[in-house]
């Protein structure tokens, strides 16, 4: 979008990064404000219905750059966060409200920036020697630190590769997972582009892969050992070299340093290299050196902004979860509940819930097996299925049976859960059933005691049959349901913290606050082992 008046930006260059459709792009900022939408007209055009015609816009102040939602219809995000106008760094997200759609701010050279600069500094430069060159081509090389310029920079590698050793082409094969090559880049001395890699001398390859040694020979025909490959004979090749792209990393030991090969540079000719008895050994070393740092510096980056968004996405599913569950506190008529829920990952296998209906007070308790991303996935199955089935007007019993039924007949016994669920009727009327999870705790007339019958947990064995226990709550009469994450929670010397210390803060003003603040002390410095979920229910007339 055209304005008048608009800013230049200054000389350090910025870049928005567009991801979708598993596409990258880059579009250079190169005024301010910075126009986003679906429009023609907007300096960042993207081709997406659900993206407004105005989308956003960056805007930059003092040196800062920021990100303004220009009224969207689906909003704007800034690291998983909607947002109005907030402050956005090197290398920060942007999301449009629609799925599979990216923007990544990025500062520094651009590709084809930083391949005129590596030009004009080997043109603008008197060198007398190809060390010389050499040098200055890594000086360039270390200025590109960008994840999106790995690509240049292997090809202006293999570029100069070429042109100092006289090589016909040349590739950059990267190690793979399954310890085989693949082919990233290829070159011939032409500057032209290979996109395949035929007759290629694959053993060679697969040698300075395999054992970390280079192959630099002039006149491969002349050498038994090389003139007897296949290869070399049917494509009368003779300049082979191939060189182990290999970077030192402190071994496990910290006295030894073991050399580790990220891929192979590969060159070759069918002439003779006339320049490559005057190239050092050395100097092709350094330039496969280079190239390793380079794809290192590159891998070391994607591996942060992995996990940089592995952290996002937790936190979305942690908010997730935590919106699934009800509110802390939750007060009617007749009862007061009061819970907590605190998982020892970003997310958890525990969960509470309450349900408000104009006769009864119903509360849930479970903790899934295990921790992290699966046990919140069946918890969230779970959470589900009994809200569905006591809206419906399902007995609690029946829910656990039809929960039971569910997890048996989907996951068979390799994940399963324990439960309290209790519901408490206007008449004082209490109905509590326990799948094989820590007995439940009445606090009533100055004392407190476990509730220990019980049945089996929820998703072991399909044939199991659950039943309520009830009981008659009185005024003032407190019910606890608690997960092992508070009664097995240790201190430095490996006590629990049991039942029998929960009991003892039920009485209080603040039974909850003052028992997790005592679960708290009682472990010190000890982190979470598990997750701890602890809730109240009152009868308050």
């Amino acid at each position: 979008m055209s304005m008048a008046g608009a800013a230049t930006i200054r000389p350090k260059e910025i870049a928005i990064v567009i991801e979708t459709a598993g596409e990258r792009r880059r579009v250079e900022i190169s005024k301010w404000p910075f126009t986003i939408g679906r429009a023609e007209d907007c300096d960042a055009t993207i081709s997406d219905f659900r993206v407004s015609r105005l989308h956003a816009r960056l805007e930059e102040a003092a040196g800062e750059y920021f990100i303004v939602d220009t009224g969207s219809r689906h909003g704007t995000f800034l690291n998983g966060a909607r947002v109005e106008r907030a402050k956005v760094k090197n290398h920060d997200e942007i999301t449009l409200g629609v799925a599979g759609l990216k923007l990544i701010l990025q500062e520094g050279p651009t590709v084809s920036n930083a391949t005129q600069v590596l030009l004009r500094r080997f043109s603008a430069h008197s060198v007398s020697s190809e060390l010389e060159k050499l040098t200055l081509f890594l000086e360039a090389a270390r200025t590109l630190s960008s994840g999106l310029v790995v690509n240049d920079v292997l090809r202006n590698m293999l570029d100069y590769a070429l042109r100092l050793t006289k090589a016909e082409r040349g590739f950059v094969y990267l190690k793979q997972p399954d310890g085989g090559t693949a082919l990233v880049c290829g070159l011939d001395s032409g500057g032209n582009t290979l996109r395949q890699d035929a007759n290629v001398t694959r053993s060679v390859v697969r040698e300075a892969m395999t054992t970390a040694a280079e192959f630099i020979s002039g006149d491969a025909t002349q050498q038994s050992a090389l003139a007897a490959r296949e290869s070399i004979v049917l494509n009368e090749l003779r300049t082979v070299i191939a060189i182990p792209l290999r970077q030192r990393r402190l071994a496990a030991d910290a006295l030894a340093q073991t050399p580790e090969v990220d891929g192979v540079l590969y060159l070759d000719s069918r002439s003779v290299s006339r320049n490559l008895s005057g190239v050092s050994h050395d100097v092709l070393l350094a330039l496969a050196g280079e190239c390793a740092a380079v794809l290192e510096s590159a891998r070391l980056m994607e591996a942060e902004q992995a996990a940089r968004q592995y952290r996002q996405e937790m936190e979305i599913a942690a908010s997730i979860q935590r919106s699934l569950s009800s509110e802390s506190d939750v007060q009617c008529d007749f009862a007061r509940v009061s819970g907590r829920s605190s998982p020892c990952k970003e997310v958890g296998g525990d969960f509470f819930d309450v349900f408000v209906a104009p006769d009864a007070v119903t509360l849930i308790v479970a903790d899934v097996s295990g921790k992290g991303i699966s046990a919140a996935l069946l918890a969230s199955v779970i959470h589900g299925m009994f809200y569905a089935q006591i809206s419906g007007g399902a007995r609690l019993a029946d829910a656990a049976a039809a929960i039971n039924r569910f997890l048996c007949s989907r996951v068979a016994g390799q994940k399963y859960a324990t439960l309290v669920a209790a519901q408490l009727h206007t008449d004082g009327r209490v109905e509590i059933v326990n799948c094989g999870h820590v007995p439940p705790l009445v606090a009533e007339a100055g004392a407190a005691a476990e509730i220990g019958e019980g049945d089996l947990p929820v998703g072991l064995l399909p044939q199991a049959e659950f039943h309520a226990i009830e009981r008659k709550l009185a005024v003032g009469s407190r019910l606890c349901v608690l997960t092992d994450g508070i009664s097995e929670s240790d201190n430095a010397q490996g006590e629990e913290f049991g039942l029998a210390r929960v009991q003892q803060y039920l009485h209080g003003k603040d039974p909850l606050g003052e028992t997790l603040a005592a679960v708290q002390q009682f472990c010190g410095q000890r982190e979470a082992q598990d997750d701890r979920t602890l809730v109240v229910m009152e009868r308050t007339k």
